[in-house]
């Protein structure tokens, strides 16, 4: 099982099921590595599980606890433009960020024939590991909202679910190691044979 705590500048960690990346024709096995579980939220349902997505969750007790306010963008209605601070209270995509970033790294082995941008560039897509699942652990929201506890307990999440690789394309304020919440979580998923990657930054 690949697990992935994906982000939309500068952090955010989504997916989005209606991408045809997702739309499995065939897959060659139910059996899964993991435990993963896909959460009931605002414009996501558990049904939205498949072959391929084996798990979607979100974390947001720990910016809720501080007092953040995360508007829902179904109580907004589907008008609503980007620069507006509103997105799916559920592990759903808005942005579309994780969708290109998930899609990438596990995208469907049948590939998606027709695929451009905007125009240019057209070809077919496929992912890098198209036979890995996916479970996303949404943990930082709309304009880089986050919590270390949040992160926290996306990656204590994922290591119990069983996941087999953690993918983390976020950053926090740059520490020492040993004072680093990402490197030490880091630490306990190796321990249970998690390939962990971690992103440095958009500036290096």
């Amino acid at each position: 099982m690949y697990c992935s705590l994906f982000s939309f500048p500068p952090f955010l960690l989504y997916v989005y099921m209606l991408s045809q990346c997702w739309k499995l024709k065939r897959f060659n096995s139910n059996k899964t590595s993991g435990k993963g579980k896909c959460e009931k939220g605002e414009a996501f349902s558990p049904s939205s599980r498949n072959k391929k997505l084996i798990g979607a969750r979100f974390f947001i007790n720990g910016l809720l606890a501080q007092g953040f306010e995360v508007k829902g963008i179904q109580a907004q209605g589907f008008q609503t433009s980007e620069e507006e601070e509103v997105e799916f209270l559920s592990a759903r995509d808005f942005s579309g960020h994780g969708t290109h970033t998930t899609s990438t790294a596990v995208g469907k082995c049948n590939h998606v024939p027709g695929v451009s941008y905007f125009g240019y560039a057209r070809g077919t897509a496929r992912g890098v590991a198209p036979h890995a699942r996916l479970a996303v652990y949404k943990a930082v929201w709309l304009g880089g909202l986050t919590t270390s506890s949040d992160i926290l307990a996306g990656m204590e999440q994922a290591i119990t679910d069983g996941a087999d690789i953690m993918s983390l394309s976020l950053g926090l304020k740059q520490t020492p190691y040993f004072e680093d919440l990402i490197a030490i979580a880091s630490l306990f998923a190796i321990e249970k044979g998690i390939f962990v990657v971690c992103a440095v930054g958009n500036e290096y």
